[in-house]
């Protein structure tokens, strides 16, 4: 078999800080790229700024997107560092007026450092940093631009390749999967172990042991969710309401002695996922962070209430991030690049493409599911109000849970036969995405970001 794929699962399905991959943990990122090249210039360097431009510059605040700065250029790892380290890297700099640079110490003010640019025109991608570090004399040492892609990833500008000029060959099509499947006899499960094998070198085995950890995350990002109460930070003053809503339901549950609502547990466990990614926590980008609750909250009610294995549910990850991946090759999943279809349609997507197969879906009723749960995401704005990861983006989590879990159903009905490809239902979220005002591509500009009462 040939390698068909350009990424690992695990260039998708990877543990992240919120409440933002694109403007939260891609920065971070930057910033710790940026930080090992300012190590190898010396003691030349005095002076650091960081110019952010576009929806960075107009929701950066409210996403977090300072701090992640400030943590990255303090060296701070995203997977490994505590993560009170890492909420409070700005709090850190502004105390002691500047950061160590090796044995060079750096004195800045969080102003200096961090510059927002809400008037700049002049970038080729709405996720734009600029990172200057200057010597003592004021000349500039090292320039770099980068530009935050979705889903945590980034890449310096002079690499960016406008998504819409690809040409048809370079683009994963799920189509030709299909085709494939159908040519080797093998499920679409099997393809995917298959493909990752040939891109990351690990067998079945090694893949299990790195989504167990994965796994892990999200079920303590759960739990943490659950035991948390109080109010998010923020000036919108939004209480957390994972833990009451679960003791509501199961309250309900109680008296009317029936199961448990289905759907509406995999919402609940979606909003404690969200309302963590919200604060701050660390969770697991599927396909962002501000979309991270959606295939959480499916695959656990699969697990937790309806007792599939933790094998099935690996099964679903690979699954998912075979149609996340589809998605980053055609299209976006950044929200300042498309909307929020292209962040909670693609993440119910993911979810009901997992949920399909974890319950024995066709290959062909596993394409239907995903394009549904995409479809009726589409023309989705990105509207965060006060630029802040919570309204509508906690409560549009635990809706799309329930999406993803209606629309595989009806495909588990059907008989994997519908009128629109999901190759065909990306390019049209790019498209839609592409001529989608920037208002409504998380600058907070326009949509419910300025309905606001």
């Amino acid at each position: 078999m040939n390698s068909y794929l350009k990424r690992s699962a695990f260039d998708l399905l990877k543990i992240g800080i919120g409440p933002s991959s694109s403007h939260t943990l891609g920065p971070m990122n930057m910033a710790r790229k940026y930080r090992e090249e300012l190590l190898k210039i010396g003691d030349g360097v005095t002076q650091v700024c960081v110019t952010l431009k576009g929806s960075l510059a107009h929701t950066g605040v409210g996403h977090l997107t300072p701090n992640a700065l400030c943590a990255g250029l303090l060296g701070l790892d995203p997977v490994l560092s505590p993560i009170e380290e890492i909420t409070g890297a700005r709090q850190r700099i502004l105390l002691e007026g500047g950061f160590h640079l090796a044995e060079k110490w750096i004195s800045t003010e969080i102003e200096a450092l961090v510059v927002l640019d809400k008037e700049a025109k002049d970038y080729r991608h709405p996720n734009t940093a600029i990172f200057l570090a200057r010597d003592g004399r004021g000349k500039l040492v090292l320039e770099r631009e980068y530009c935050s892609v979705g889903g945590g990833l980034f890449v310096e500008i002079q690499d960016l390749k406008p998504t819409l000029n690809k040409t048809e060959g370079e683009k994963i099509s799920f189509s030709w999967i299909l085709e494939e499947c159908s040519r080797s006899g093998l499920s679409l499960v099997e393809w995917t172990y298959a493909q990752e094998e040939l891109k990351s070198g690990l067998d079945k085995k090694g893949v299990h042991e790195r989504l167990r950890a994965l796994w892990q995350i999200m079920q303590e990002t759960i739990d943490a969710g659950f035991r948390n109460d109080g109010i998010i930070p923020g000036k919108l003053g939004v209480r957390r309401r994972a833990r009451k809503t679960l003791e509501r339901l199961e309250e309900r549950v109680n008296k009317l002695t029936r199961g448990m609502p289905f759907m509406g547990k995999a919402g609940i466990y979606a909003l404690s996922v969200s309302e963590e990614n919200a604060c701050g926590g660390r969770v697991v980008t599927a396909p962002t962070c501000g979309a991270c609750g959606v295939l959480p909250g499916v695959l656990t009610v699969l697990s937790r209430d309806e007792g599939f294995s933790d094998e099935s549910v690996y099964d679903g990850l690979m699954i998912a991030a075979l149609i996340g991946n589809i998605v980053v090759d055609r299209a976006s999943i950044s929200g300042a690049e498309v909307g929020c279809q292209g962040e909670v349609g693609v993440a119910c997507a993911m979810a009901a493409a997992a949920f399909c197969a974890m319950n024995g879906g066709s290959n062909y009723q596993i394409e239907e599911a995903a394009e549904a749960g995409l479809e009726h995401h589409l023309g989705l704005t990105c509207d965060p109000v006060m630029g802040l990861v919570q309204v509508p983006c906690i409560e549009r989590n635990a809706v799309a849970a329930g999406t993803a879990i209606n629309t595989a159903n009806l495909a588990l009905l059907g008989e994997g036969s519908h009128l629109i490809s999901f190759d065909c239902c990306v390019d049209t979220m790019m498209l839609t995405g592409t001529e989608m005002s920037e208002k409504y591509k998380e600058t907070s500009l326009g949509g419910l970001a300025t309905t606001h009462c």
